[in-house]
């Protein structure tokens, strides 16, 4: 069995905006955002039951092998059923008869991308009655060829003046009979070139790195992605799915089921096909109309003979000018849509059966400003954590509501990072050790530049310790006086307790705060409650629970919290 050549796929896009008609703003019919024309072009026959009518046409040359009742029943079996899985039941084409022509045109498998079956295509529309949305034709003749189209869409609200009929809307696909039937050298139909086909009618475009070459044309191979069968030279036979972004654009994954990342770290459960959940995570890109899209697949089902499950990852680009060329008359404003959308595997690979952009579990790869990790899986679900890097001072604090006040205190040089010598890290979840809270406290009141020489002043804080210095300044500002006789404890987690006290010896305003019992765990004889309620009364804490209030003093400060007290407290 040799690879498939997934046709000739000519996908042909013909755009017709009537006269007098007010092109809608490309964007309004998604809610995410995602897909230019969402309603007028990618959603126009793949929602309900789309109705094809089966033509066979006999060409010079070639001895006549098919039945249209034939071909018809197994178009029924095989291609329906497989939309019926990968739309999750939103989709149905039906196959309906429609009959026999004779071209006069000899017809031959050549390698370039071009329509191979004109005549076939004119002497069916003559031919064809109504009741139909697309004519599938299939040249008899003993080639695994094909192209598809979409025929006439209209981008343009509401969907007038267009017709969604056949064949009025020139809505076709041409196959070969190899792709019906079993043909040498083939052992069995090949019902991917007929799926990938169909797709396109449903105005999918092809997925491809653009760094595949083709060794028959030397040009752009767009068949190099085997996770996908609107691409898909990898695969023979039956069809496998497609990425989401294809499934989304036809409306198959439901809005609710897609998270968009803003930015830092977030993690997602990801469903496969079949299966409930959150479908799609959308990572926007610096550059508005390009974006990258994460989803999962399972080796199951139509998936099975894919080459690698996991977390796949594809960037999908609808830069006019930039993903495509769309002709000068059309409005400005419009992107790239439908088939003319630009898709490829982030990162690209060149070659045929390349899954780079496939992540297995704890695979973890850096796509521009943020990094996919695969942490987890079950059944029917990968659990993939996306972060954010170089984004501001450190690279593990991105998303956390306290990012904004890490980097406020790090822009003041109150921290300088947690992992010399790079220091790329804040450590927000890490406890705020006594040493810590000594170089924070001196930094943040523009102590630095007073700390003199050494002193001894603490029997556990060494003259060759980073921290000495900090502490001792804060010794003699009288900010703390140690544990201990001569005890500093410089590697003692600070309590929520112990860093009232420190900021309000450090930054206090003197104004003594009636004792009231604002927080229903500080007791009244607390040697903290005076600094626990100042720092109340001045905003800076909130507590850490409500009904009731509570203040939590025994619990350990975070690096994190200790970087958003610090920006409060600093204003």
């Amino acid at each position: 069995m040799r690879a498939l050549r997934l046709g000739l796929a000519a996908v042909m896009l013909l755009v017709m905006v009537p006269a007098g008609s007010t092109a809608a703003a490309p964007l309004d019919a998604d809610p995410h955002g995602l897909v230019p024309f969402a309603d007028t072009a990618m959603q126009v026959y793949s929602q309900g039951t789309d109705t094809w009518q089966v033509w066979v046409c006999t060409v010079p040359g070639h001895t006549p092998t098919l039945s249209t009742a034939a071909v018809t029943t197994s178009l029924n079996a095989e291609i329906t059923p497989f939309y019926q899985w990968l739309s999750e039941g939103a989709y149905r084409p039906v196959f309906v008869a429609g009959g026999t022509v004779a071209s006069t045109q000899p017809v031959s498998f050549g390698e370039a991308e071009e329509p191979f079956a004109t005549d076939c295509q004119t002497k069916v529309r003559s031919a064809a009655a109504g009741g139909a949305n697309g004519a599938l034709i299939v040249v008899d003749a003993p080639f695994d060829a094909g192209y598809g189209s979409a025929g006439g869409v209209c981008p343009e609200a509401p969907f007038t003046g267009c017709t969604t009929a056949y064949p009025g809307n020139f809505r076709e696909v041409v196959v070969a009979a190899a792709t019906v039937s079993t043909v040498s050298p083939f052992d069995s139909a090949q019902w991917i070139t007929v799926a990938h086909e169909i797709g396109h009618a449903l105005n999918m475009p092809h997925s491809y790195t653009g760094l595949t070459l083709d060794p028959n044309t030397g040009g752009i191979n767009r068949y190099d992605n085997p996770m996908d069968f609107l691409s898909g030279a990898y695969h023979v036979g039956k069809p496998v799915g497609t990425h989401a972004y294809n499934r989304y654009a036809a409306g198959w994954i439901a809005p609710s089921a897609v998270a968009v990342h803003p930015s830092g770290i977030a993690d997602y459960q990801l469903a496969a096909i079949g299966t409930p959940g959150l479908k799609m995570v959308v990572v926007p890109s610096s550059d508005p109309g390009r974006f990258y899209v994460l989803d999962t697949r399972r080796r199951t089902s139509y998936d099975t003979p894919l080459p690698l499950s996991g977390i796949e990852i594809h960037e999908i680009d609808t830069r006019r000018d930039i993903a495509c060329t769309l002709p000068s008359a059309w409005p400005e404003t419009w992107p790239c849509f439908a088939t003319l959308v630009r898709i490829k595997q982030a990162p690209a690979v060149a070659g045929i059966s390349s899954t780079a952009h496939v992540l297995g579990i704890d695979d973890s790869v850096v796509i521009e400003n943020f990094t996919v990790t695969l942490t987890a899986s079950s059944i029917n679900t990968f659990t993939v954590r996306v972060a954010g890097v170089d984004r501001g001072r450190f690279v593990d604090d991105d998303g956390l509501a306290a990012e904004p006040d890490i980097e406020f205190i790090a822009a003041l040089g109150i921290t300088v990072g947690c992992n010399p010598p790079a220091n790329d890290r804040f450590c927000p979840a890490k406890g705020v050790s006594r040493a810590e809270m000594a170089a924070f406290m001196i930094r943040a009141l523009g102590e630095e530049g007073n700390i003199g020489p050494y002193q001894g002043l603490f029997s556990d804080v060494a003259e060759s310790t980073w921290y000495a210095g900090y502490v001792e300044r804060l010794a003699q500002l009288g900010i703390t006086t140690g544990t201990g006789p001569e005890v500093f404890a410089p590697d003692r987690i600070v309590s929520r307790a112990e860093m009232s006290a420190f900021l309000i010896r450090g930054f206090g305003s003197g104004e003594v705060f009636d004792p009231a019992g604002v927080f229903s765990d500080v007791p009244a004889n607390a040697w903290y409650i005076r600094e626990v309620e100042e720092l109340y009364g001045m905003g800076v804490t909130k507590g850490c629970a409500i009904e009731p209030l509570r203040y939590c003093p025994t619990n350990q400060v975070t690096r994190a919290q200790m970087a958003s007290f610090l920006a409060r407290i600093l204003g």
